[in-house]
């Protein structure tokens, strides 16, 4: 019989803001409660909560509401402000935040859990973990300091990063990486000790039969990106490439680019003789239905973050996929093993590589699919992966 566990998890920011930690707590969670794995708390900051606690469940705690329940699980709403952009501070000195304390007091936690190093919330939080004797894992989600817009700043949030938090992760109980790019970093920059790697899984909805595509854009080869449109994704050198094409390739093929953000009008500016097939904003039920009708997925990313999931998607749906070696890119292609991984995130790569793929397609694609399932099975499925996590908690 399974041990049950009490879990608190202590997030910066919390759906329905998103970006990669959010979405990676969320569907943590809720793995953890389909494989009955008692209770999970998330304290969470007050960023975009206010919709949700209009329409979800709300909980009284001395005649204050301080969180709302959804999903089986109960979310902490603590008041907060950025001091900088991206950086959330709890307001401490408010009714509200000491409520929960409090409350959380009385509730019998076995483990704290926080993700993210550099974060203000994570410092605290392990504090609580050590006043209080729970054990305390930290997850870890990013493989690089941190860049802000001077090298002043950059320098000072580099200090700040290694007086901190270099200490604080020789005291966690368990240390968990979301990557091996992110192992070795943190191994490399802050503490060389033992810690764990469990990607996050992926959890493809039904998907409807869709030919909105291919009816619109009708014997074309459709090469696609999806995702954020922002500078680091490289999506102007995916256009530069193709209106580099010969013409006759430059025919056969139609680019796709999915969803929306600040470098749209950018991009749209460079697609000059309007070639280049934009789609604006989509849901994601709308953007992976696109994306099961696709031929190519290209993902063009420089340096930058993390794991693009859209990218384990294409895996998932057996697609053919051409990827720069970047946000850890290369830990799941292997080139000409399980599809094309390039040299670099050129223009000469990028264009090379629209020209060439025809030459292999037929020949390796039985053997690319196969060996991308296998990748996607291992080491992408939540169910397993949310048990290496309780077996992990269970022996550390």
């Amino acid at each position: 019989m399974k041990k049950k566990i009490n879990i608190v998890q202590f997030l910066p920011y919390f759906p329905p803001h998103k970006w990669w930690l959010e979405t990676h707590s969320e569907q943590w969670w809720i793995y953890w409660k389909k494989n009955n794995l008692w209770e999970v708390y998330n304290i969470i900051t007050d960023f975009n909560q206010e919709e949700q606690l209009e329409k979800n469940e709300n909980i009284v705690f001395k005649n204050t509401v301080i969180w709302y329940k959804k999903d089986w699980v109960e979310n902490l709403v603590c008041p907060s402000l950025e001091i900088i952009n991206n950086f959330p501070i709890y307001k401490i000195w408010n009714k509200k935040y000491k409520l929960i304390i409090k409350y959380l007091e009385g509730e019998n936690i076995d483990i704290a859990i926080t993700r993210t190093r550099f974060f203000l919330t994570s410092f605290i939080w392990w504090i609580f973990a050590i006043k209080r004797k729970i054990r305390w894992i930290h997850i870890e989600h990013w493989s690089d300091y941190v860049k802000l817009n001077s090298k002043f700043k950059n320098l000072i949030a580099k200090i700040y990063d290694k007086l901190i938090w270099k200490w604080i992760f020789k005291k966690a109980d368990v240390l968990v990486w979301v990557s091996n790019a992110c192992k070795n970093f943190i191994q490399k920059e802050f503490v060389d000790r033992e810690v764990e790697v469990i990607y996050r899984g992926l959890d493809l909805p039904k998907i409807e039969n869709s030919n909105f595509l291919k009816s619109k854009l009708k014997n074309k080869i459709i090469v696609w990106f999806v995702w954020r449109l922002f500078k680091w994704k490289n999506i102007d050198t995916l256009i530069k490439a193709f209106y580099n094409l010969d013409k006759k390739l430059k025919e056969k093929i139609q680019i796709v680019i999915v969803w929306d953000w600040e470098d749209f009008e950018r991009l749209k500016k460079l697609d000059k003789e309007n070639e280049i097939y934009f789609t604006w904003w989509k849901s994601f039920k709308e953007a992976i239905e696109l994306q099961n009708e696709f031929d190519i997925h290209f993902h063009t990313s420089s340096p930058w973050w993390g794991l693009a999931t859209t990218l384990i998607q294409a895996m998932a749906l057996e697609k053919f996929i051409i990827s720069t070696p970047y946000e850890w890119a290369n830990e799941v292609i292997k080139n000409l093993e399980n599809w094309i991984l390039l040299k670099n995130d050129s223009l000469e790569e990028i264009k090379k590589w629209l020209e060439k793929w025809l030459e292999i397609f037929e020949e390796k694609k039985e053997i690319f699919w196969k060996n991308a399932r296998k990748v996607f099975e291992k080491e992408f499925n939540w169910n397993e992966n949310i048990l290496k996590y309780y077996k992990l908690f269970n022996e550390k």
